[in-house]
């Protein structure tokens, strides 16, 4: 195989944008970004994959008409929450096999204009139809981990305001601002214990990588560019009887897939961009990942272990509490993230000595499963 270098990374500010602000004029901007990084021109892109959800047919290919790509190769690619994640999977096995040197990647959302409330599962999906939304869903995680663990209210609000510290110093984040703990704990109930500080927004955006071979970053004249360790993908198995709300076998499972691709692990991880979409969800999935003890996420958070300069910084671009959520764009945007890192470009947030950095995303609900998509990416120097 051969190996899959990150050239070049983009984004456009994550936030909630006019009507007349097009899905495709944020893609676009994201693209120039990163190609501008890569000092790649259009003739240098070989291939176009595009990760969305709302973006609707052939976004991809709407995409690339504005950024003079037409007839190029163009893939979509939909897994909720994983699908910019997911299009970074399919390139890298593409230059991987050797099919192309210069691909470029690009997770774009326009959600303001087509979410109402919160992302929704299927309309036939037997866990909503009864009410087990997203949101219901992780307060039941946040009640069930709090009894299990002893952890208290304040610990898992220390997660939104670890982020939002984090993301004053982001240029491309929704929010800039620091929150307090008691902004945590008295903002409205959204699904008890948690509450509207505690849950990712809806945002606009778009965030793009250029991936090269080894041959393609030579041509485009690169140095330094970190590397494609590995890309796990796993979907969500059925759940059993015994299987707890805070389990975590699916993001064992891609942990473990990651492990064994890469011949690295938990150990060996400096920074992780993780998918807070709730407070709970960074907690537990750092815990099922098996890079924080099962029962000592909450307490890490409280303690500042998961902030810059801690023992695992978490989420340095401030998350998706903080940083934004469009949903397609977010597995590119952590990866922009950890490349700015990996080449000491992160500015006062970054992460002093990261040689190897985490990004997770999981995508989606299934009836009766522990999840739709969970996607592991792993990425050093």
């Amino acid at each position: 195989m051969s190996d899959t270098f990150i050239a070049g990374a983009g984004m456009v500010r994550f936030g909630k944008y006019r009507a007349d602000v097009t899905f495709e004029n944020l893609a676009a901007g994201a693209a120039r970004a990163a190609m501008a990084d890569a000092g790649a021109a259009a003739g240098d892109i070989e291939a176009l994959y595009v990760g969305h959800v709302f973006g609707g047919p052939v976004a991809g290919q709407r995409v690339a008409a504005q950024v003079g790509l037409s007839g190029l190769p163009v893939s979509n690619h939909e897994n909720y929450c994983a699908s910019g994640a997911t299009a970074i999977r399919e390139a890298w096995i593409a230059i991987s096999a050797g099919m192309y040197d210069v691909i470029l990647v690009i997770g774009a959302e326009k959600m303001t204009d087509r979410v109402a409330g919160g992302v929704m599962p299927d309309a036939g999906d037997l866990d909503a139809i009864n009410g087990m939304v997203m949101a219901a869903n992780h307060g039941m995680s946040a009640r069930r981990y709090m009894y299990d663990h002893g952890a208290t209210r304040e610990e898992i609000a220390a997660v939104a305001v670890k982020n939002h510290a984090h993301s004053v110093h982001n240029p491309y984040a929704q929010y800039q601002r620091p929150i307090s703990l008691q902004e945590v704990l008295d903002a409205r109930v959204i699904a008890e214990p948690l509450g509207l500080l505690d849950c990712s927004p809806i945002s606009d955006g778009a965030a793009a990588v250029v991936l090269c071979s080894a041959k393609g970053l030579a041509r485009l004249g690169g140095g330094g560019a970190p590397r494609i360790a590995g890309c796990a993908l796993v979907s969500g198995t059925q759940i059993t009887s015994t299987a707890g709300i805070n389990d975590e076998d699916v993001s064992r499972r891609a942990g473990a897939q990651a492990w064994n691709l890469t011949g690295l692990g938990p150990q060996d991880i400096d920074v992780v961009e993780m998918h807070d979409c709730f407070t709970i969800a960074e907690i537990v999935r750092l815990e099922g990942l098996g890079v924080v003890p099962r029962g000592e996420g909450a307490k890490w958070a409280a303690n500042g272990d998961t902030a810059i300069g801690g023992k695992l910084p978490v989420n340095p671009s401030g998350g998706l509490l903080s940083r934004g959520h469009p949903v397609g764009a977010t597995g590119v945007a952590q990866v922009c993230e950890l490349t700015w890192q990996l080449t000491d470009r992160a500015g006062h947030r970054q992460v002093d000595g990261a040689r190897v950095g985490l990004a997770y995303c999981k995508g989606g609900t299934v009836s009766g499963t522990d999840g739709g998509s969970v996607t592991v990416l792993v990425i050093n120097r």
